[in-house]
This record gives C-alpha cells, structure tokens and sequence, in this order.
C-alpha cells in the first residue's frame, strides 16, 4: 500500500504539490485561526462531550439524532464526528474542528477523482482539484466547526459514489451513495428538500438512460428510506407538534421553535410570496460572492474569486452540451445537482453557509469552463489558472494576517481564557459578562460540565424561546456583578465595560485578557 501511495506520488507530482498546498492551507494554525471560539462551535463540540463521556446532551437527551441545543436545534451529525477527536485530545477549540478539517481535506481528494471523471482525464481532475485549493469558500468552511458546512461534503462524497456505481455497474456503490445521502438529512436542515429533489431526478436519469433496473431503484430507495425513519420522525414531531420520543438506541427531541420554519419559506406558511426576494438575493451573492458576513466571506474575494463567474457559466454550457450531444449521465447529474440546489436557494433566506450546497457544483462547472479553453486557447487557460492563483495568493496573505484581527471580537477570543482564569480564581460565585453571544456555553465548554449538574440548576431569562437565554448554573450569573472587596467572587467584563485601573487602585485583583478583563473580589476558598 505504502509503495503504490509512493508510486502514485512520483506519477502525479502536480497533484500531489496541489495536495500539499491544500493540507497547508486547511491545517496550518487551524485552532488558532479563526481566533476563539463561536458559539455554534462551543454548542456542538459541548454537545459531542457531554453524549461521549454521559451519554445525554446538555438539554438531557440519551443519544439524539437532532440536539435541542438552544432550542430551536442543531444538527447532531458533527458532534457525532468529532467525538473521536474530543476523545482522544479532549474538548480543545482543535479537536472541535479537526472534523471539519479532515473533511475539508476528503473533498479535496474527490473534487480530484470527480474531475478525472467528468473533464478529460487527468487535466481535468488537476483543475477541479487547484479550483478547490485556492477556493476562499473550501478554505474558510474547512477552518471552523459550523455543523452545516458538513453536509456540502457529504454530498460531494454521495455525487462521487453514484459516479463510481455509473462506472462499476456495481451495487456496492450506489449503495453507498443511498446511505451517504441518507446522512445528509442528519447534517443539515435544507438538506431536507435538497435530497429528495436531486435523488428524484437522479432516479429518473438513470431510468431514461437505462442505467438501472427498476426493481435496484426501489432496494437503494429502501436503503435510504429506512436510515431516513429517525430524522424524518424528527421532522413530523416538531412539525405537528408531537412529543420527543426516547428508545433504547436514539432519542428524537422535540424543540422550543423548530428553526428550519424560519429559514425556509416552504414551512413558513408565506406561500410563494418570498421565492422572488431569495432569487434577487442568490443572485446578487452569486455575482458578488459576498453574503455580508465576515465569516463566510472576504470581499472582494468570494466564494471563488470575481474572474469566476464567466468560466461557471461556460462550465455551465458546457455540461448542457455533452448532454445533448454525448448523453452524458455524469454531466446530466451534476446539472441536477445545481438544479436540487437552486431549488434550496429559492425558498432559503440567503447567506452563504444556508446554501452551502451550491458551491461545490459551482466549482466543477468552473472547472468544466476551463477545460476546454486549454483544448483550444491554450494561452487564455493558463492566463485563467495564473489569474486564479494570484488571486489565492493574495487573500491568504490577507487571511492569515489582517482577517485574524477583523474576526477576533466575532469570535471572542480570549473569552475562554477569562473564564478559566475567572473559575480557577474562586470557589464562589462567577458574574459574567451577557455582552458575549450566550455565554454560558462557553463556560460549559471550558469548565467541561456535567450536564446533569447543568439541566439541575439552570434557569432560563426566556423559557421556550427559540434561543433560550440562560440567567444562571450552579455558580455562575450571566450579568453584571458589583465588585465587593473581600468577597468570595470573580467577575468577567468586557475590556470596555469596566475601569481596570481604577478596580486595582482599590485593592480588587485584575487579571486582562485580550478583550475581556477579570476582577476578582477575593480570594480561593481555602487560600490565605
């Protein structure tokens, strides 16, 4: 294995150097970059703690399939997947996103096999594969453990499948494009009218083109039906208004505010009213590649750069005519891909990691445009790949120098270090700073609590709310404390909320952060 690894390498050495630029770019301070932590991260990587080492989530629930998280939920599928990182390193803000790295990383290597497959052999896959490489998009989502960003790789993983069952004829694989499929209603909320449409139209290709027996169809239906039971169970308890269901394997939580109504116009009950708002705004973040919020996007780079739009639109063609004229199945599904992910965009209120699952096609047709400008201009091709490579290299000498600072409040940096540094100070009660995006499952994932000790104590500002504010845990009181000296208590403020000067000109002990500032009242229970 390891000499046919190391022959691959010497036959491939381009590849392999687009391999090596990637990992680099996707591992390279990868737990310090994005600086801090967001709170979906801390949720989700709390979460994957709490069911790995108790077995329940830190609302109570044995095994979810979907987290009740806030309340309006989050999806359970990444905190399964991280749980071998968080057991094996502990919960660090690292291990939290070492899943999302490697998955950055797995995609990397199927845009390379997809490419071979669908664009002139090896040309083509060393396209896709430096198209994905020098992507902002594939950069950025790789970097951080937002939990929706998996399901655009696990349909990338299922399209490679399906593409290899096409090739092999062989059961094993569309098998497994069935289950990966399945998976992909576990990642992600718009996957749930992403899978049926794309494998609806996916079904109906390869009868037309006679690629698969009808009574097959129906077993791999079977397989992605039956894995499906539990989340679409989730769907209809939350829709109508059920009541959570607990077995001996799994429990199926019923939310505060199911959240998906509030993103998706199909639950919204608004009709067709808002599909013309959503293709304006598809639109307009398809030409700018800018959706306005800091982490999913550096303007003026995009998801793929401004030169990217013409060569999608090519690729776009391109793949319509190999259609028409070669009937070719390959290209007929990733038109039905774009076509299931438009459809997601239509009724999604738009931002970038909402409609994640457009990118990875949009990337392919980019590919597919320059791969026949090589065929016949070949000059215009290697401006095209010069152009895209000077670009990569300017926003990561911005990434990884600039954005750093512009991303450091957005993600709290140093807050964890305060509540540490705060909870070790004291054995009594903990006042913390409500300025910070729920700031109690920061100190969940610092502290690493029991989440029974959580669900005992915990009192809710908003009970039922879509995002429930917690007022209070065991020792910790999310507001501001009046400092008394003597007192057996430690405070965290925001640097700008309080005078650290003059809080140690009166005797209090100050400790500064970053961003945030601990004053401590007085000392550890036990100490001098």
């Amino acid at each position: 294995m390891l000499k046919r690894g190391f022959n691959w390498l010497k036959m491939h050495r381009l590849a392999a150097a687009l391999f090596v630029i990637g990992i680099i770019s996707i591992v390279y301070q990868s737990g310090m970059l994005p600086p801090g932590l967001n709170q979906d991260e801390a949720s989700i990587g709390y979460d994957a703690f709490s069911i790995l080492h108790y077995g329940v989530d830190r609302n109570g629930m044995f095994m979810p399939v979907h987290l009740i998280a806030w309340g309006s939920g989050q999806n359970a599928l990444y905190a399964y997947l991280s749980m071998p990182f968080i057991y094996v390193f502990g919960l660090t803000v690292w291990s939290v996103r070492a899943a999302s790295m490697l998955l950055g990383l797995l995609s990397l290597v199927l845009l390379y096999a997809i490419g071979k497959r669908l664009f002139e052999g090896e040309r083509g896959a060393l396209i896709a594969l430096f198209l994905g490489v020098v992507s902002p998009w594939h950069l950025m989502m790789s970097r951080w453990a937002l939990e929706s960003n998996l399901f655009p790789a696990l349909a990338l993983l299922a399209f490679y499948f399906l593409l290899k069952g096409l090739e092999k004829n062989s059961w094993r694989w569309f098998a497994a494009f069935a289950a990966v499929m399945a998976l992909c209603l576990y990642s992600y909320g718009t996957a749930y009218l992403f899978v049926p449409v794309f494998c609806g139209l996916a079904a109906v290709l390869l009868l037309y083109y006679k690629m698969i027996k009808p009574v097959s169809l129906l077993l791999y239906g079977g397989i992605l039906t039956v894995l499906a039971l539990p989340i679409a169970a989730f769907v209809w308890i939350n829709r109508f208004d059920g009541a959570s269901i607990v077995t001996p394997l799994f429990s199926i939580p019923k939310l505060t505010v199911p959240r998906v109504e509030e993103i998706s116009s199909v639950f919204s009950g608004q009709g067709l009213t808002p599909l013309w708002n959503h293709a304006k705004s598809f639109l307009k973040l398809f030409l700018t590649g800018d959706d306005g919020l800091l982490w999913n996007a550096v303007p003026p780079y995009g998801y793929l750069y401004p030169i990217a739009v013409p060569f999608i639109l090519f690729g776009i063609a391109y793949s319509f005519q190999l259609v028409w004229r070669s009937k070719s199945i390959g290209h007929a599904l990733l038109l039905s891909w774009l076509a299931a992910a438009i459809m997601v965009a239509l009724v999604t209120e738009i931002n970038i990691n909402r409609i994640n699952i457009i990118f990875y096609p949009l990337l392919l047709f980019a590919s597919g445009g320059i791969v026949p400008l090589w065929q016949r201009w070949r000059l215009a091709a290697m401006t095209a790949i010069i152009s895209f490579g000077l670009f990569f290299a300017a926003f990561a000498a911005y990434y990884f120098t600039t954005y750093s600072e512009k991303l450091s409040m957005v993600f709290f940096e140093s807050f964890g270090d305060a509540v540490s540094y705060a909870s070790d100070q004291t054995d009594g009660t903990v006042y913390v700073t409500p300025s910070v995006n729920m700031p109690y499952i920061y100190v969940l994932f610092y502290e690493r609590i029991d989440p029974r000790d959580f669900a005992d104590s915990v009192v809710y500002g908003n009970p039922g709310g879509a995002f429930q504010q917690v007022s209070s845990f065991g020792r910790y009181r999310f507001q501001h404390g009046e400092p008394q000296l003597g007192e057996t208590a430690a405070y965290i403020y925001a640097s700008g909320e309080v005078n650290a000067e003059q809080m140690e000109q009166n005797g209090y002990q100050v400790k500064r952060f970053k961003h945030y500032t601990v004053v401590v009242g007085g000392t550890r229970i036990g100490q001098p």
